[in-house]
């Protein structure tokens, strides 16, 4: 017998459907739902389902610790694992392990990891010299080197999302990111013990931030950051004193560590709206390029952006008059002009998503202060320039290829955090040109016939972060709830006609008819 239509409709679902899901509201589970049936909207449930097992931090950190226990060795400190489980990986043997004799990651391994980040992320962190942190972890007591440079394997692993075992790379068999960050953290342990402070053990705490932050761990990460930069500050890179006595070469590196300490904090202390502790001293030594190399270049534009984007977010709230805005934001955009033209897509990702996610923190400020204008013409004091900054953003996207964010990870989507990005920037455009769609009223909204509208912009941005593997953005739950709205938001209204509207309907088409 075939069963009737009412009792299909009856029949629950095993799981909620798509639209409750993505709301987190309660549902019936009928084909359609109640709230999907009064809303008049599809009624679905093809989305993913999250793997069976235990979920959350818990769960991570169990995993973690299977897979440090088949890889790192036992030391003299209780921390690591037994060294009986050091040959239990598969992937490891006699000429190809990822272990020296005393316990410690093999160097051959790390060398692998050292030579992809000068390669490729280099540009990005241009702190770590590779010939020179290579030449120090020949010496085997030198354990500030080495927290650093398992701390920067790791990170390189997370960023390039490189998986041995999967794309079969024998250089890199025997090792996963979680492994070598126990390894790392277990070395900082002695380190702590000793009272040992030096820039690569500043360094490392760097690094294990941009890790943590990638894995979307905001609480340890910051105060990750915040130790690089006590550190920093008890060195006194940020006093200009500090620079008397040093070379050129070794003032440029101190100063490349303290401006990526501060572009880093600046943009996760306005991300999180945290208190700020690195401050920019006006005697400060100028950065500069080293020699004839343009690797360097994009990254001193980014410190200038930080520099201007700093500037007047610090300034008094009197002195914040709408040509100040204004002013503000012309200069970010002129600091484009000082990139050179043959650079990597990495590095103009970085530096473009960075500038548009500045002008969009400005442009919010702004409306604190000043009164906007409906005028789209006024840019950045205009009520829709979200819309112009999201612009933007996708027509940068459109130059690089989907791998390009993934590689730099949280920032482009955080402010590197890292390191901070960028996703979480990207998140942050998105999210406010949602914003704008939905509190600006509609008549403001012109409808143009063949061009690309806001709706479609905001489409492209949340389904290109979507597509992004290997790290967490939180923001992305409320961009897609955002949407959700919008879309509810924008269905027509369908009002019950009786017969008498009808036919008071039809009496002027049939007078306009009439000759």
């Amino acid at each position: 017998m075939t069963p009737s239509l009412e009792a299909l409709e009856t029949k629950p679902k095993i799981r909620a459907c798509d639209q409750c899901a993505l709301r987190r509201i309660k549902c019936d589970r009928r084909t359609p739902c109640r709230r999907c049936r009064e809303l008049g909207i599809s009624c679905t449930t093809s989305r993913a389902q999250a793997k069976p097992g235990p979920k959350g931090p818990w769960a991570h950190k169990r995993r973690g610790r299977m897979q440090e226990a088949s890889f790192l060795p036992i030391q003299k400190t209780p921390i690591s694992p037994p060294a009986d489980n050091i040959g239990s990986s598969p992937h490891q043997d006699a000429s190809s392990s990822s272990v020296e004799s005393d316990g410690k990651i093999s160097i051959n391994l790390l060398r692998q990891y050292l030579t992809l980040y000068d390669q490729t992320l280099y540009p990005v962190w241009p702190v770590v010299d590779r010939d020179e942190i290579e030449r120090r972890l020949q010496d085997p007591d030198d354990l500030e080197s080495y927290a650093l440079c398992t701390a920067l394997s790791a990170v390189v692993i997370a960023q390039l999302n490189i998986d041995a075992q999967k794309d079969d790379l024998e250089p890199f068999q025997g090792a996963t990111s979680e492994a070598l960050i126990a390894e790392s953290e277990r070395t900082r342990v002695i380190l702590h013990s000793q009272q040992k402070l030096s820039v690569p053990f500043l360094l490392s705490s760097f690094f294990l931030h941009i890790f943590y932050a990638n894995r979307g761990h905001v609480l340890k990460s910051t105060l990750l950051l915040r130790e690089a930069i006590t550190f920093a500050q008890f060195i006194e890179l940020d006093q200009a004193k500090f620079y008397t006595t040093l070379s050129k070469a070794e003032s440029q590196f101190h100063l490349r560590v303290f401006w990526l300490l501060f572009i880093t904090e600046r943009g996760h202390t306005t991300r999180f709206d945290l208190q700020r502790l690195l401050r920019l001293a006006p005697d400060l030594p100028t950065l500069e390029a080293e020699g004839t190399s343009s690797c360097l270049l994009p990254f001193i534009g980014t410190c200038n952006l930080f520099k201007t984007f700093g500037s007047a977010m610090d300034t008094h709230e009197l002195d914040r008059t709408p040509q100040f805005f204004s002013d503000m934001d012309l200069h970010l955009k002129e600091i484009q002009q000082q990139l050179p033209q043959a650079i990597s897509g990495l590095q103009r990702a970085d530096f473009l998503i960075t500038r548009e996610w500045m002008r969009l923190v400005l442009w919010k400020t702004a409306m604190f202060h000043v009164k906007l204008s409906e005028n789209p013409e006024d840019d950045s004091l205009s009520v829709t320039f979200p819309e112009r900054a999201a612009r933007n953003t996708v027509a940068h996207l459109d130059q690089f290829s989907k791998n390009i964010v993934e590689a730099h990870g949280l920032g482009m989507a955080y402010p590197r955090l890292t390191a901070s990005v960028k996703q979480m920037k990207l998140g942050d455009i998105a999210i406010s040109l949602a914003d704008v769609l939905l509190c600006v009223p509609s008549f403001f909204e012109s409808y143009q016939i063949m061009q690309v509208g806001r709706r479609d912009i905001l489409n492209h941005l949340a389904s290109f972060l979507m597509s992004i593997r290997g790290t967490v953005n939180p923001r992305l739950q409320v961009l897609q709830e955002k949407m959700v709205e919008y879309t509810l938001s924008r269905q027509p209204t369908y009002l019950p006609w009786s017969s008498d509207a009808t036919d008071e309907c039809k009496e002027p088409l049939q007078q306009a008819e009439s000759p």
